[in-house]
């Protein structure tokens, strides 16, 4: 099991390349970020290479939704290019979501009018079309589910069960679910239980504590025992901190390097 820090909430009083310099410093040798359309990737694969470190995760989906029919197309084409910048990255996992975010996280495209056995089957026909090209790559597409209680209003997928139904459909290995123990402490907690009965279905995971999206220690997750159950269930992936410092940066890691 491996540490990964988000590079777009952790060190953000530097700017975004110098913050593989200061991951690596402070011990990690993995990042992740969200879009990558709006940065230089051969930067990005140059600071890897020079610092020695893995980016291991970002976004493959921006601007539409997976759940409109209407968008199938466009989605499926955009993923595509994203899974070319993945491979040029030497990045295994792409994050993708059921609705469109804009960059402060709101729901561009709630979709009211198609229900949610056809938001569903849009999901599933798009990942199996999808699943050629990620197995050929050995990228893996991650689904996540996010909350809507406070971060994410109109968003479709919101429970881990309903996403591990829809990697079960796909029936493939390089679809998979991202877990994230933030979004899903606030829709159905039970995390070690969620994580125990599906642990076959889940490729990566999230972490910030509950409230406020901050580090371990600042509200009610028990971080050091759901590691130590990852640990006796046998992860051996990603747990990537995507969470915002409640003080700051160096206290932040600080507190992901006690667990």
């Amino acid at each position: 099991m491996h540490k990964a820090i988000c590079l777009e909430t952790i060190f953000t009083d530097v700017p975004f390349e110098e913050r593989f310099a200061l991951s690596k410093h402070y011990g990690f040798a993995y990042v992740e970020f969200w879009t990558w359309q709006d940065k230089d990737v051969d930067k990005i694969r140059e600071l890897c290479r020079v610092h020695n470190i893995q980016v291991v995760a970002f976004s493959g989906d921006q601007e539409f939704s997976l759940v409109d029919p209407k968008e199938r197309a466009d989605y499926i084409d955009f993923v595509e290019k994203s899974i070319s910048v993945a491979k040029s990255l030497n990045c295994h996992f792409l994050v993708l979501h059921s609705n469109a975010l804009d960059k402060n996280g709101v729901v561009v495209k709630p979709c009211d009018h198609i229900s949610p056995s056809e938001k569903v089957e849009n999901i599933i026909r798009i990942l199996k079309a999808l699943v050629p090209l990620a197995e050929q790559e050995d990228v893996v597409l991650l689904l996540e589910a996010l909350n809507t209680k406070v971060d994410h209003p109109g968003y479709f997928l919101s429970h881990t069960e309903d996403a591990v139904k829809i990697v079960q459909a796909v029936d493939s290995s390089h679809v998979k679910v991202l877990y994230d123990l933030y979004h899903m402490q606030i829709m159905e907690g039970d995390i070690i239980n969620t994580l125990t009965r599906f642990r076959d279905f889940i490729g990566h995971i999230h972490m910030a504590d509950v409230p406020g999206r901050h580090e371990p220690g600042t509200g009610e997750i028990n971080f050091k025992n759901v590691m130590r159950a990852l640990e006796a269930m046998g992860y051996e992936g990603i747990v990537s901190f995507e969470l915002f410092p409640l003080r700051s940066s160096v206290e932040a890691v600080r507190a992901i390097q006690q667990l």
